[in-house]
């Protein structure tokens, strides 16, 4: 018999190479599992709502393991948290059903980024912001933005599709809001490419900044144009920010 539990993990992902294991270098997940070994005396293995890449951080991301053994969620949450870098923590463990997998469980994913468009940068906002201190044009970026929405190739905005793999994706909602001197854009699909939201954000800058007009966009999203090349946002302004479920996946857990 065996039993499984969710996750949810909230990251400052600056010091960290992204979620996925790596042998060389420090990741979320390595962080994680080695752990909970380390309260568990037992390995274990994380699968992850979604692969953060380097430099991008998390509010809410889920993930879920299998134990040979009834734990005490609460319990191992605060010993996980106890022994976790301070920039990883567990905001929540509990018991779930074992037809919740965190990746294939969700309908959709909420990323956000932030834009500080000021002269100066607080300091204590440097590591999760993109600077830009000039103007915008707010108004061309949000409908800029709405040209997202819906259901196409997105194969100019991502990198790492395998062989056979599809860039035909559906975007559920994006759009921009304002609380000056911050800009933040909130999308949210089922699946994204790998550094699609960055190249979404990079792309929406220059339209901004006036380097790129809304019908050469429209194209580039329609797929009637492929340009040499398209700038991609840095990491520290991206958050994962919210992962939801159907509530189907949710059934009261037996307490056996």
């Amino acid at each position: 018999m065996s039993f499984k539990y969710r996750l949810i993990l909230q990251y400052d992902g600056t010091e960290y190479f992204g979620w996925q294991f790596q042998i060389e270098q420090p990741t979320i997940q390595g962080t994680l599992e080695a752990k909970l070994k380390q309260i568990l005396s037992h390995p274990v293995r994380l699968y992850g709502a979604g692969r953060t890449d380097a430099g991008v951080h998390a509010h809410h991301q889920v993930a879920h393991f299998i134990y040979p053994r009834k734990l005490d969620p609460y319990r191992v949450r605060r010993s996980l948290n106890a022994v976790l870098p301070r920039d990883i923590r567990v905001s929540l463990m509990e018991r779930v059903p074992h037809n919740f997998h965190a990746r294939f469980s969700s309908i959709w994913k909420e990323y956000v980024y932030t834009i500080y468009n000021g002269e100066t940068v607080p300091p204590h906002l440097e590591r999760y912001v993109w600077h830009i201190r000039h103007p915008l044009d707010y108004g061309e970026m949000v409908k800029g933005a709405r040209l997202f929405e819906g259901t196409y190739n997105f194969i100019v905005f991502g990198k790492g599709l395998k062989e056979g793999d599809t860039a035909i994706r559906t975007i559920l909602w994006a759009g921009w809001e304002m609380t000056p001197p911050f800009l933040r854009f909130r999308i949210a699909s089922r699946g994204f490419l790998r550094g699609m939201v960055r190249y979404i954000v990079g792309t929406l800058i220059d339209v901004g900044q006036r380097r790129l007009d809304l019908g050469t966009l429209a194209k580039m999203i329609s797929g009637e144009y492929y340009p040499e090349r398209v700038t991609k946002a840095p990491p520290h302004g991206l958050s994962l920010f919210y992962v939801a479920y159907p509530p189907d996946v949710f059934f009261e857990v037996p307490k056996t």
